[in-house]
């Protein structure tokens, strides 16, 4: 089951909007183990969203459609999508009565515009729009699934994790194939990649990758009855890389031991610029980590972050530079380096994590002091 994303609007077209719902929607699916396939933009000409649907339907069993189900002249979906299938919309009633009571609501008065709100193909399953009058519907015609969704992105988010993924999920829960995902740190998708696909040459599965800076997302899919032996050969091959979970950076792992722990620290950040700052601190941890300018040797978990001085003098010509964490952590007292192999734009960014990283498990080694 492949699935197609078509996201609809001139804005989006015009670059005048981002397309971030598409984005999301497309992490989502593809970290549920689902089989993505194209992405297409277009504008809101009802032409143009009929040729969108005939090149998406050659090769996609499923379809997911954003925007286009407002009350304008320009919101042509609907119509499209009963031209492409030759089919007749309907006025449902319970999207007329929704459109009217959240009309009622703004004390507006119904009009030819709002009330084509209300037509969807025959047998379509409605989904609720508790944030505007455009509902969304699932359709199942010769058997293939269309899933529309209003443009808004408040409004076509909450609509896709509440009804239209689970019914995804649904239908293939019969999958025999599963996503196995790996964030790793301080590699090139041009150092690993070579190593990683010669490993797995044999393995009948699929390989991607996704740069989430200063992280590469590092996927497989495959079958289930592979996912042992795929995990033997990679985990090895990608230990070194390793500073987070999957789910979080290291920083946000940080950040939620900080808050945890209730545990009092101080910072005191010469290397990343206030980067480590903007990573760590929250309200939630606020009255425990500071970040200051000097030690006065009155909190007993103390960091000092150093270095990148060729990263902040512009010489990206020297091509690598250290960080260096001093600490404090009751009578334990220590130092550790890391060398970011290149200067770059990212550079305070990889330094954070790497800082992140190594505080977060000094703390959790140290048991021999009070915060």
């Amino acid at each position: 089951m492949t699935i197609g994303l078509l996201a609809t609007g001139d804005e989006l077209t015009h670059g005048d909007t981002l397309n971030t719902s598409t984005q999301v929607i497309a992490k989502i699916l593809s970290s549920e183990g689902m089989s993505i396939g194209m992405h297409v933009v277009c504008g809101d000409k009802q032409h143009e969203l009929v040729d969108a649907l005939e090149f998406l339907g050659h090769k996609h069993q499923v379809m997911i459609i954003t925007g286009g189900l407002g009350p304008t002249s320009d919101d042509r979906t609907r119509f499209a999508l009963a031209r492409y299938l030759n089919q007749v919309l309907i006025e449902h009633a319970d999207a007329l009565l929704h459109v009217e009571t959240r009309l009622k609501r703004a004390k507006l008065l119904m009009d030819d515009g709002n009330r084509q709100q209300a037509l969807f193909p025959k047998g379509a399953t409605l989904f609720p729009n508790p944030n505007g009058t455009a509902m969304g519907c699932a359709y199942q015609h010769d058997k293939r699934l269309f899933i529309v969704l209003p443009g808004p992105p408040n409004e076509c988010m909450p609509m896709f994790q509440t009804y239209a993924l689970p019914l995804l999920q649904t239908l293939i829960m019969s999958s025999q194939k599963e996503i196995l995902t790996w964030r790793l740190f301080g590699v090139a998708e041009g150092q690993i990649a070579q190593v990683l696909e010669h490993a797995l040459v044999n393995i009948p599965c699929q390989l991607g990758y996704c740069l989430e800076t200063p992280y590469l997302m590092f996927k497989v899919r495959c079958e289930k009855n592979v996912v042992e032996t795929v995990c033997e050969i990679i985990e090895p091959l990608v230990a070194a890389y390793l500073i987070s979970s999957v789910e979080y950076t290291a920083s946000a792992q940080l950040s939620m031991l900080l808050e945890r722990q209730k545990l009092k620290a101080t910072v005191f950040d010469e290397a990343t610029g206030g980067v480590l700052q903007s990573l760590l601190q929250t309200p939630n941890n606020h009255a425990y980590l500071s970040f200051r300018e000097h030690d006065d040797n009155t909190t007993r978990c103390y960091f000092y972050a150093s270095g990148l001085e060729a990263y902040w003098q512009g010489e990206s010509h020297v091509g690598s530079s250290d960080v260096v964490l001093t600490y404090r952590l009751g009578a334990q007292q220590g130092e550790e380096r890391y060398t970011l192999p290149r200067i770059g734009p990212w550079a305070a960014h990889t330094a954070a994590e790497w800082l992140s990283f190594r505080i977060f498990h000094l703390i959790n080694q140290a048991h021999d002091f009070v915060a």
